[in-house]
């Protein structure tokens, strides 16, 4: 009776997994969610401003240790196979509420790093209308946006080859 139980929820997992799974390959591809953050030099940055780019982008806070280890990933192993090209932009959203917090932090470097486009939820943080669009809560939190505007992934592998290997699949 016990195998029998365990094998009812085992299925209905499976299907579960695959039900989700089947969501986020129909999700992959549509149109992403119109944003607008601000820049550091209080620039409004809008999604219509990056089309004809592959846009990686990285939802991070101040004191968190993932998010510390998602950017030392980029700024490795990532941000080097693509320093010269203008074809992708690699934006850090900062989901701190407080400006300041967020300016020290860039200057920390713990989060972000230089060819990064920096990029301020505006004080709302976890309550950015994109980032509530897409669901997520806490950090880090990682997408990838192709040039035409869509999202290709809302959970791109963790930064390394893989993720360099995705990132140049979207550039032809």
């Amino acid at each position: 009776m016990a195998i029998r139980k365990m094998m009812i929820w085992l299925t209905l997992a499976m299907s579960f997994l695959q039900l989700t799974a089947s969501a986020q390959t129909a999700a992959e591809r549509k149109q992403a969610f119109p944003f607008e953050f601000k820049d550091t030099l209080g620039r409004v940055v809008k999604l219509d401003d990056l089309k004809g780019k592959v846009v990686y982008m990285d939802f991070w806070f101040t004191g968190c240790k993932g998010c510390v280890q998602v950017a030392k990933g980029l700024h490795d192993a990532v941000l080097p196979a693509f320093r010269e090209d203008t074809s992708v932009v690699f934006m850090s959203v900062s989901l701190d509420i407080n400006f300041l917090k967020w300016k020290r932090s860039i200057r920390e470097g713990l989060y972000t790093s230089e060819g990064e486009l920096n990029v301020f939820t505006m004080g709302m943080g976890g309550d950015h209308p994109f980032y509530r669009h897409y669901g997520f809560s806490g950090a880090p939190q990682t997408m990838l946006i192709d040039r035409q505007g869509r999202v290709v992934s809302t959970s791109p592998p963790f930064p390394g080859p893989a993720l360099v290997e995705m990132i140049r699949s979207e550039q032809k």
